[in-house]
């Protein structure tokens, strides 16, 4: 029961924390993570509690998260720089090791030497979740993106090895440098081997299944994800490094297929990310939620009496300020030596840059998951049976470091390598606007022909939610977008007023009962031209709590036309729904009039509304002609006797012919819509990136399409 609890509060923490990013840069959302873990810990201490053993820790958590860097990782890159890549995430681990390890021992001796060098060891490596936590918000030159990503891949091996020997001698009391030596041997090169073996041997029988016809998506997506945690398992039980294993065969498995192989290979990459996206997000949250939980039980009674608050604090700094001092350092002279293949000159004829790039790399690596599920394998006791030499203050000083590093990469990373994603962003949702305008221009030109007419009641539903498209990315680009807010508030107040009205007119005699099919029609209609959420219910809804319960479960029934008393409840809703989006319009133009500042966003909002009640009208007058001013005086809430004079039941023909042809029309939609993008790019209106960009939001609009 603990651990269920202890799930349902980390997943609450990880929903929190995405809701509360939405008002930061995506690099704080690990520190909002932290933080609601440590407020769980202080809420409910008894829940979490709950601890993972550490090899369970790192294939339930780090393999899948390396696995998927891995995939991703570019393999001409990691290969053009593997003389660096080794550099950093070997001899830099060794060398901050010693270093650190020195140094914690002579400021504090009453940790021994060996269990020194295992928090120097744990706090090696940096984290892959923490590194890619920081890609959107910061712009990274290529190398550098390269030796991130080939450090994060594999300086958790030496970084793991290194604290196996320190945490040995640590217990035993001896070491052997021999046997060391071989054992790193053992563990590095056999973990890469094995892991190599079997990703060539996965992605052999994966092919062969495709040949053979089986190209399942879902079992080929299945079969990938489940590949790290098996290879993982079987990498320690031969006693070679799991985590190598895994990032071996990741690199393996990553699919480089050419370009537009087959429509089956797209599908089922495009699957794939997606599913892996998911996954990374939710163990980066429990990760960093799991940490936050840590911090208030990393700081126990025992320490707290031997070591004052301040003295602790000076630890953490210290400790994080040398192993910044020896990244910064190892990059300074990596950058100073390196030879610019364009210019052919080293880097020591331009230092202030090169010290610049030599600081982004080094505030690049924090600490994170990896240095956790390390630092809590920690054994209690040596070989003596006494306990483990300040074992609570090697654990408090690595959460601490791990804090630390987030914060500063957080902090100062964004102001020395900025990112060109607020801009970018912006630019993306103008140039979205401008396309759905050009969109449903031809949509409104097609519509206006008639031609061919049993596509009419399809294609009107399908301009009308473009027009809802076009108002939400107004809002989004800040054209308009607070005023558009503000008015569209009031616009449905307006329209609930006239609802009101209307239904409390005297002619109205309807129970309850009888109201329910007019309410049902009217959230119906309202959502088919682009209403959501509680705009939809605008004008349909009860007071009383068993009519709200018969409404709602009333919403989840198809709504059918299969007699003259159905025809004719949906054509009094018509009427009804007409009229809200009548006095919607008359009211925005008088703001246009009347409110100078709010003009251009009543304009935009009246095309919306004009698009919402032509599209209704052209259903009861589905190829008859007429006018809506000719009708007005038809309006009430109540039923006519019958269909109006001259009206047709044309209303079971609408719907199943906007049934029939919803996809289709909605396809041609979509087509139209990726043809406006080519077409400004082509003007030059909109730039080539921000073209992809739009093209990837249809792309995944088509395949939604496709799968619904």
């Amino acid at each position: 029961m603990e651990v269920l609890e202890f799930l349902l509060i980390a997943f609450g923490c990880i929903i929190a924390s995405s809701v509360l990013s939405r008002f930061m840069n995506d690099a704080s959302l690990p520190l909002v993570q932290i933080a609601l873990g440590f407020l769980m810990a202080l809420i409910a201490p008894g829940v979490v509690e709950v601890q993972l053993s550490s090899e369970l820790f790192l294939a339930l958590f780090i393999a899948p998260l390396l696995f998927d860097e891995a995939r991703r990782a570019n393999r001409r890159q990691l290969w053009e720089n593997a003389g660096s890549i080794s550099s950093i995430a070997v001899a830099l681990v060794v060398f901050t090791v010693l270093v650190v390890g020195f140094a914690l021992n002579t400021v504090v001796p009453s940790i021994p030497l060996a269990a020194a060098f295992a928090c120097a060891a744990a706090l090696g490596p940096t984290d892959a979740a923490a590194v890619g936590a920081l890609g959107s918000v910061v712009g990274l030159k290529e190398r550098q993106e390269a030796l991130l990503s080939g450090e994060s891949l594999v300086n958790d091996a030496s970084g793991v090895v290194s604290f196996q020997f320190a945490v040995a001698a640590a217990v035993t009391g001896s070491f052997s440098l021999l046997q060391a030596s071989e054992s790193f041997v053992v563990l590095f090169v056999g973990g890469l081997l094995f892991g190599a073996v079997v990703g060539g041997v996965a992605q052999g029988c994966m092919k062969a299944f495709q040949r053979f016809g089986y190209e399942d998506t879902i079992t080929h997506v299945i079969y990938e994800v489940c590949t790290p945690f098996v290879v993982f398992l079987f990498a320690e039980w031969l006693g070679v490094s799991g985590i190598l294993a895994v990032v071996a065969c990741g690199l393996v498995m990553a699919d480089e297929e050419p370009r537009l192989v087959s429509v089956i290979a797209a599908r089922r990459q495009m699957v794939s990310n997606t599913f892996w996206k998911v996954i990374v997000f939710l163990i980066n949250g429990m990760v960093f939620v799991m940490l936050g939980m840590q911090l208030p039980l990393a700081l126990g009674p025992s320490l707290a009496e031997s070591f004052p608050l301040p003295v602790l604090i000076g630890l953490v700094v210290m400790v994080t300020a040398l192993i910044m001092a020896c990244r910064f350092a190892w990059f300074c002279a990596m950058d100073l030596l390196r030879k610019d293949p364009s210019s052919n000159e080293r880097g020591y004829r331009h230092l202030a840059e090169s010290a610049k790039d030599a600081l982004v790399m080094t505030l690049a690596g924090p600490k994170g998951a990896v240095t956790l599920s390390i630092i809590f394998t920690l054994p209690l006791t040596v070989a003596s049976g006494e306990a483990f030499p300040q074992r609570d203050l090697l654990v408090f000083l690595t959460a601490g470091v791990i804090l630390l590093t987030l914060v500063l990469a957080n902090a100062a990373l964004p102001k020395l390598a900025p990112g060109a994603s607020g801009h970018d962003d912006h630019e993306l949702e103008l140039a979205s606007v401008r396309v759905l305008e050009r969109t449903l221009e031809e949509l409104k030109r097609r519509l206006d022909s008639g031609k061919p007419a049993e596509y009419i009641p399809a294609l009107r539903m399908t301009q009308a939610q473009y027009q809802a498209r076009l108002a939400r990315a107004r809002e989004s680009a800040g054209v308009c977008g607070e005023r558009i807010s503000r008015l569209s508030k009031r616009v449905l107040q307006v329209q609930q007023a006239r609802a009101d009205e209307l239904q409390m007119d005297e002619s109205n005699t309807l129970t309850e009962s009888e109201e329910l099919p007019y309410y049902a029609a009217l959230r119906s209609i309202r959502a088919s031209v682009g209403y959501q959420g509680s705009a939809a219910t605008v004008g349909a809804r009860f007071h009383g709590s068993v009519a709200k319960l018969r409404l709602f479960l009333r919403t989840f029934r198809e709504e059918r036309i299969e007699d003259e008393r159905a025809a004719t409840v949906y054509y009094d809703t018509c009427l009804f729904a007409i009229e809200l989006e009548r006095v919607a319009i008359a009211y925005l133009k008088r703001v246009s009039e009347e409110d100078a500042e709010m003009k251009r966003a009543a304009c935009a909002l009246i095309s919306y509304h004009q698009a919402a009640m032509d599209s209704i009208w052209g259903r009861i007058r589905y190829g008859q002609g007429g006018s809506y001013e000719g009708s007005q005086g038809e309006i009430q809430m109540g039923p006519h006797r019958g269909l109006p004079k001259g009206m047709r039941n044309t209303f079971p023909q609408q719907f199943a012919e906007a049934q029939r042809y919803a996809k289709e029309v909605d396809a041609n939609a979509l087509i139209i819509e990726l043809d406006c993008i080519r077409q400004m790019q082509e003007e030059g209106a909109i730039s080539n990136g921000v073209a992809s960009q739009l093209r990837r939001r249809v792309n995944a609009l088509q395949a939604a399409l496709d799968g619904s």
